[in-house]
């Protein structure tokens, strides 16, 4: 017992001591982590990189603001004189890095608060240089002048950025008159990733009215240079990299300093800040040569290593900024007398290839209703959730997994299928044959299979709609007795998977009042059906004997047990028990009418109805078409109806979250509306219920009515 009071005397005593000098030191490498880490988030939707990432955030704010309000009434030393000295440096932390201002779309919304607190701070600043530096000497007032208008202006220009950000602002951002070239023609001549990445740098304010909600409409000289409506057709890929990339940018917009620095203003504020670290770093240099004695060795040290580290911080920023693709489409549009600077920070910034890492990461998220259902309920992470109450936060998290490919499967043919469904969706609108509320119905009308089931099935509310055909997916391939090409059935279970993993995981991805918890009646159905037909006998949910190893324990408590050909033989004992169970009611259940009573409490019988009509067409089709064509199909519509009617306040805060499939989809989706118009030369106006028509704009910066 007092051995312990006596170790908590010593850190108190430790604390009194050096505080101030640890709590210098821990702002200074928090913006150093902030710096490294802050833009890998752009590709990456890790929960251990984002739960570090925000911790930093918000201790990066609150440690500068504590440490520089405790050193505003800090009584010190003369041995501790230079601990004044760092407050201006605690200023410049408050700017933080470039690659990240804000963590959260909601903190673009906080500007006034940041500006506020920057009012605050200064003064403090302020009163700490008056209080204790200016009495030291003329070399270090100086230096600590030179380090505070560093810092004041990096502060400001974060609290600018934040007000940029803001989903507001982007309106008064966009303005198109300088852009005069076709982005589609530019593609289809072949060209780099690089100059895809500068086109979509000249194509942005298309990306920006998206999430604005404002209708772009081409100019003349776009209009006079449009190629046939079939250039975009075998774009393929390469529009599929102008719209990552623009969605890269949006990111930069949104979460960074990018609205800022790649301005004059922005460009002065950023040599002010290196020039002003550079001269501080000389001017302590002179201080300590002529009374180095009477200053603590710990905190000359400590001086110095924030002056380096605040040099090379800046040095980094100022080479990031200037060799920035945010730059080259700057000097650019300025047009000529600016060829040379721009082949020169052109060719340097090739070298690290920037355009490579502005693509999407190409994961797309699964989650299976029936491989949730074959989980060992006795894991000890499904057990420990149970007894906290967070049994569907655990099942959500843990039985979701991602998809990145396979032998026979890519991305990039998920990417074409849907790149052919807007193709056939675009040509159908020209002919009035279908809309953008089309969730299924157009594939269905188009394969003559618009009747019974089937129609009410893409009618229904939009989740209880994925739910069913989800279940029906997952029913039909295991009882089908077709011969299906190989990717084909991977094509639909990994969409089927997709549109499962946004209404779990992500439902706020999703349109309308998408309910996450709309599969737990299913899956209690399920389970009790298995321990009604099996017993414990053969039953494909039963309990596994506890594992007690420790490996197997972390490994079950810290990796995703995503959808895997492991369980699929038990996915196939269940599909055949639904399927059984359900056989004996369907003469008794009628098709539900839109926008009717809750059908979820059946879904599984519905979905089971479903699935009997598809076997029923089928056998009607006699292999001249495969049905997995138009179950592929309605999933496909499903994704681009999400896509096109999602909040763009959804997508943009996706985008702090390494993207979703789903927003490169919607972007791409307004390209295609975009290229309508640029072919047809007239502004067009979509049934998107998410934009209004009153908020179309020509690339002029005209409202148009």
């Amino acid at each position: 017992m007092t051995s312990g009071i006596m170790e908590a005397g010593r850190l108190v005593h430790l604390w009194n001591k050096w505080g101030i000098q640890i709590l210098v030191l821990v702002s200074f490498m928090l913006q150093v982590f902030l710096l490294v880490v802050g833009g890998i988030r752009r590709r990456s939707s890790s929960t251990m990189l984002k739960f570090f990432l925000w911790s930093a955030y918000l201790l990066a704010d609150s440690t500068a603001i504590y440490t520089l309000g405790h050193l505003s009434v800090d009584n010190r030393s003369d041995e501790h004189q230079l601990v004044a000295f760092w407050a201006p440096f605690l200023l410049l932390h408050l700017g933080g890095p470039d690659n990240i201002t804000a963590y959260a779309l909601e903190d673009n919304s906080l500007w006034l608060r940041h500006l506020q607190t920057l009012a605050v701070q200064v003064l403090a600043a302020a009163y700490v240089i008056y209080m204790y530096i200016a009495s030291s000497g003329t070399l270090l007032l100086l230096a600590s002048i030179s380090m505070f208008v560093a810092g004041l202006l990096k502060y400001g220009e974060r609290i600018w950025a934040l007000k940029c950000g803001n989903i507001s602002s982007i309106r008064s951002s966009i303005s198109m008159s300088k852009f005069k070239a076709n982005p589609y023609h530019l593609l289809s001549m072949g060209t780099s990733e690089e100059e895809i990445l500068l086109g979509a740098h000249s194509q942005f304010d298309i990306c920006k009215g998206v999430f604005a909600d404002i209708i772009m409409s081409p100019n003349p000289s776009v209009v006079s240079q449009s190629k046939p409506r079939s250039v975009i057709s075998y774009l393929g890929e390469d529009l599929y990299k102008l719209v990552e990339m623009e969605l890269s940018l949006m990111y930069d917009f949104l979460y960074t300093k990018a609205a800022v620095i790649h301005t004059w203003y922005g460009f002065c504020i950023h040599f002010i800040s290196l020039l002003g670290t550079a001269t501080t770093l000389l001017l302590f240099q002179l201080t300590i040569s002529s009374r180095g004695n009477g200053y603590s060795g710990v905190d000359v040290i400590i001086s110095y290593v924030l002056l380096v580290g605040a040099l090379v911080l800046e040095v980094i920023s100022v080479c990031r900024a200037l060799l920035s693709t945010w730059t080259c489409s700057l000097l650019h549009r300025r047009g000529k007398g600016w060829e040379r600077p721009l082949h020169f920070i052109t060719s340097l910034s090739r070298r690290v290839h920037p355009a490579s890492r502005r693509l999407w990461s190409g994961s797309i998220g699964q989650y299976n209703l029936f491989h949730l259902c074959t989980h060992n309920r006795n894991e000890i992470g499904s057990r420990l959730a149970m007894k906290l109450g967070l049994q569907d936060w655990w099942n959500m998290m843990h039985f979701s997994g991602t998809f990145l490919r396979t032998n026979s499967l890519s991305i990039q043919d998920l990417k074409k299928l849907v790149l052919q469904a807007l193709q056939d969706k675009e040509q159908a609108l020209q002919y009035k044959d279908t809309d953008l509320n089309s969730r299924g119905s157009f594939i269905l009308k188009s394969m003559e299979v618009y009747v019974d089931f089937a129609r009410w099935s893409v009618n229904i509310d939009f989740d209880e709609s994925i739910l069913v055909w989800h279940i029906a997916t997952e029913v039909y391939i295991r009882k089908s007795k077709a011969k299906h090409a190989k990717e084909l059935t991977e094509a639909t279970e990994v969409l089927s998977n997709y549109m499962m993993f946004l209404l779990v995981v992500k439902p706020y991805m999703l349109p309308g009042a998408a309910r996450h918890n709309v599969h737990l009646a299913s899956c209690e159905q399920i389970e009790g059906q298995c321990r009604m037909c099996f017993g414990d006998k053969d039953n494909p949910v039963v309990a596994s004997p506890v594992s007690w190893n420790p490996y197997c324990m972390l490994k079950e408590l810290f990796h995703h047990d995503g959808p895997n050909p492991s369980r699929i033989p038990q996915r196939e004992k269940l599909a055949e028990m639904v399927w059984s169970f359900s056989q004996f009611a369907l003469g008794t259940v009628r098709a539900p009418q839109p926008h009717g009573a809750s059908i979820r409490d059946n879904a599984n019988m519905y979905a089971v109805l479903l699935a009997n009509e598809l076997l029923s067409i089928e056998l009607r089709w006699h292999e001249q078409h495969d049905p997995l064509e138009l179950i592929l199909g309605v999933w496909v519509e499903m994704l681009l109806y999400a896509a096109e009617h999602c909040s763009q306040e959804s997508h943009a805060r996706q985008l702090s979250n390494g993207g979703e499939f789903i927003t490169v989809v919607s972007l791409l989706a307004h390209h295609f509306k975009y290229f309508s118009r640029v072919s047809r030369g007239t502004k067009y106006l979509g049934e998107n219920n998410s934009i209004s028509k009153n908020n179309s704009i020509s690339e002029n910066g005209e409202n148009m009515v």
